[in-house]
């Protein structure tokens, strides 16, 4: 089974610096960092970006390269008269080679045709780069539209996207999607004004938003809240036996909800304690009973839970949540982080067992982000 990866956008505007050889690794270092040692194969330099990519304003470099039979996109710092190798992702294809997307058939077909060349920045496997500012960053994220080949698909594209080179959008969790099957192509398009995309941009029947929440990109569906990250504080900073004040400031980037539920755990314990002056926090100490919803029954908590009643809570509107925690470790304590919310009978969570961000789960068996993202 082979596959192959592709990446479309409609690029916002911004300014890709022109590489020069000497604004690109050579390609011995490129080698290093992108072939198995002791491959005998070569690179080649598809092409190559000046942007930044994260949050320092030196810009990084994005080289696209192609080897045998793979692409690989790669990211380098130029740092003290050295190259710094950041990350790299590889997409196969058994057979690379010029290929177009016929939209009358509804299918990719090998070779070129008049109006579909090649685009400068692009390979035959990675079929296009774009770079996007996601909401809260002043750096840009790439996303990729990748061809890949599956049977009983045969070949088809999907988007993946990256945040500082750590999997953020996987295309490949549409493999089922009614539309990806009929057109053999998941194609979207970049809202610069909500910092979010949109696939089947066309297509009123499978059109779908999705947004970034600190951690991953997220289906925006109706009656769902996306509660997303905008900071997370804490006043004086972390040291054992003595209090800080934590507040973590979350924006809702989904629907309107009428009861959101935000749940705050302590894995490596602590003191946790509310400000007579907040409400709507409700705090579960060590040995209180919590339920469990992998085991279907109540159980006594290992460690201290934070629950949080969110009423009415719209689309764009911010709601902080702050209290008070005693550290008993030296180093920085584990927080995890997830929201739960009613949809007709069903409690959905995010995060979930779909989630390509990493989680852990809770004492209560719910997936759970790490806090802050890393």
């Amino acid at each position: 089974m082979f596959r192959i990866l592709i990446f479309t956008f409609i690029i916002p505007i911004f300014y890709f610096g022109s590489c020069t050889s000497k604004d690109v690794p050579d390609n011995e270092e490129l080698k290093k960092y992108i072939l198995t040692e002791g491959s005998e194969q070569t690179i080649r330099v598809l092409g190559s970006k000046q942007i930044n990519l994260d949050e320092t304003p030196d810009f990084e470099v994005l080289v696209l390269t192609q080897s045998g039979t793979s692409e690989s996109v790669s990211a380098f710092k130029h740092a003290g008269g050295n190259w710094q190798f950041l990350w790299k992702h590889d997409f196969f294809f058994q057979n690379l080679g010029p290929m177009y997307y016929s939209a009358k058939d509804r299918r990719y077909e090998p070779g070129t045709i008049s109006g579909q060349e090649k685009l400068s920045f692009s390979g035959d496997c990675i079929r296009r780069i774009a770079l996007a500012e996601l909401p809260g960053d002043n750096f840009n994220s790439v996303f990729i539209e990748i061809l890949a080949e599956e049977p009983p698909l045969g070949v088809f594209s999907v988007p993946m996207g990256y945040r500082k080179g750590k999997k953020i959008w996987d295309g490949f969790q549409l493999l089922e999607h009614e539309e990806l099957k009929r057109s053999k192509r998941v194609d979207f398009e970049y809202n610069a004004k909500e910092k979010s995309f949109r696939i089947f941009p066309t297509n009123p029947n499978y059109s779908q938003e999705f947004v970034y929440n600190g951690w991953e990109m997220i289906a925006n569906l109706p009656m769902q809240p996306v509660p997303s990250f905008v900071s997370f504080t804490a006043e004086p900073k972390w040291e054992v036996g003595k209090e800080s004040t934590v507040t973590l400031q979350l924006k809702n980037r989904g629907n309107y909800v009428s009861l959101t539920y935000l749940s705050l755990s302590f894995p490596d314990g602590g003191t946790i304690r509310i400000p007579k002056e907040v409400t709507g926090l409700r705090l579960y100490k060590k040995g209180d009973i919590v339920y469990n919803v992998l085991q279907n029954k109540k159980i006594p908590a290992e460690y201290p839970l934070l629950e949080v009643t969110k009423e009415g809570w719209a689309n764009n509107y911010k709601y902080g949540i702050q209290f008070l925690y005693t550290p008993t470790k030296n180093e920085t304590p584990k927080f995890l982080f997830r929201s739960t919310y009613k949809f007709y009978h069903e409690i959905v969570s995010i995060p979930n067992r779909y989630s390509i961000a990493g989680f852990e789960p809770d004492q209560q068996g719910f997936p759970s982000y790490l806090l802050p993202p890393q």
